[in-house]
């Protein structure tokens, strides 16, 4: 099914509009999304302001007493039964990255929340070895799991502490991986679930193959866990633009590229081989467990994706259907041709065919 055919049938029949390309940029835009060419102009006078004003930082102690950084944003309109999004980021991220998203979504009515996973962003590092710049480097985490068990108190302490009519879940990258696991083991908390890009299976190869990478990682993270996953120091370190494997938006990227140089103690280098071990065992898990989610899932899937294993993200699909009897909303992965890994900070016909397609699933759902 291509990809315009699997739109129109999103949710079980229910229409979306469809989209022609750039010719109906205008049509794709309107849930009123920022644009390329208004992104600089709208980041200082609108995103920025309203991130500073209204965002509410905090903290909460999570699996083992690690410090669990985290940020809040009430609704710019108060739109009656919206609800909120609970958003789950990728590795490496900090919600410092996700200041345009917060500031789309606030927008058309939602609360947004989101918190910086262990081991990376604001919230406090697993290793105690240092880097030059001062914070850890490496990414790491000890069990995977502890990052589900992080996200559920954040929702039970922090989101679910104020009323709302509706909670959504809102994943990206190994966050969608985390999403997944989250809602196979609560599967009555959230109303509905939006993964981008998730992180089914990490794209961790080995002789060309994810699959013989997973192998390895999982048979020998015991043996130096807490190294490098490579065979070389893989510490943080800014790519250009055209070497870059994640957007195709260049604006976007050096946004990206400028929060990371001020806010330095967010840099995040490459994974450890706990960390590799860890990924490659949940993604299994998480690829059989599909039986045990009730909450109605839509994945997006970056056609040019080479960060994650978008083969996998089909196979999650498959087994949702085969054990629940339920689709992805679309009958499968959404896909986007042509588009990269990171699809909130992609170019506009993307980024917001992308966005758009999530807020009409959230409103489709009773």
């Amino acid at each position: 099914m291509s990809t315009l055919c699997r739109l129109s049938v999103l949710c079980g029949g229910i229409a979306l509009l469809l989209y022609a390309s750039a010719a109906l940029a205008e049509q794709e835009n309107r849930c009123g999304l920022v644009l390329v060419e208004e992104f600089e102009q709208r980041f200082k006078e609108k995103i920025e302001p309203y991130w500073k004003e209204h965002g509410k930082q905090g903290n909460f102690p999570g699996v083992d007493g690690i410090k669990i950084s985290y940020m809040e944003f009430p609704p710019q309109n108060d739109v009656e039964g919206k609800g909120a999004i609970v958003i789950s980021s990728g590795r490496t991220e900090s919600y410092v990255k996700y200041k345009e998203l917060v500031f789309d979504l606030t927008c058309q009515g939602y609360g947004v929340y989101i918190h910086d996973h262990r081991g990376q962003g604001y919230s406090d590092r697993i290793l105690s070895d240092r880097s030059l710049l001062g914070h850890q480097q490496k990414g790491h985490v000890n069990r995977f799991e502890d990052y589900v068990s992080d996200l559920d108190t954040f929702v039970r302490t922090v989101v679910l502490s104020k009323p709302h009519q509706k909670l959504f879940l809102l994943g990206h990258s190994m966050g969608g991986g985390i999403a997944t696991l989250y809602i196979e083991r609560y599967p009555d908390i959230f109303h509905a679930a939006a993964l981008s890009s998730p992180m089914h299976s990490p794209a961790v190869k080995i002789l060309g193959s994810s699959e013989i990478g997973c192998w390895w990682f999982r048979l020998m993270d015991w043996l130096c866990y807490n190294c490098w996953a490579g065979i070389l120091p893989d510490p943080y370190k800014p790519i250009t633009f055209a070497d870059n494997e994640y957007t195709n938006s260049e604006t976007r990227y050096q946004q990206l590229l400028k929060t990371y140089e001020e806010n330095q103690n967010v840099q995040l280098g490459g994974p450890t081989r706990g960390w590799c071990g860890q990924a490659c065992a949940a993604s299994s898990t998480m690829l059989s467990n599909t039986k045990t989610i009730t909450t109605p899932v839509l994945v997006l899937q970056a056609g040019a994706d080479t960060a994650v294993t978008p083969e996998a993200q089909d196979t999650f699909c498959q087994n949702l259907k085969e054990e629940t009897g339920k689709s992805c909303a679309g009958g499968g992965p959404i896909k986007f041709d042509g588009a990269k890994h990171e699809l909130f900070i992609e170019s506009d016909h993307y980024r917001n065919l992308a966005i758009s397609t999530i807020l009409d699933f959230f409103s489709t759902v009773k």
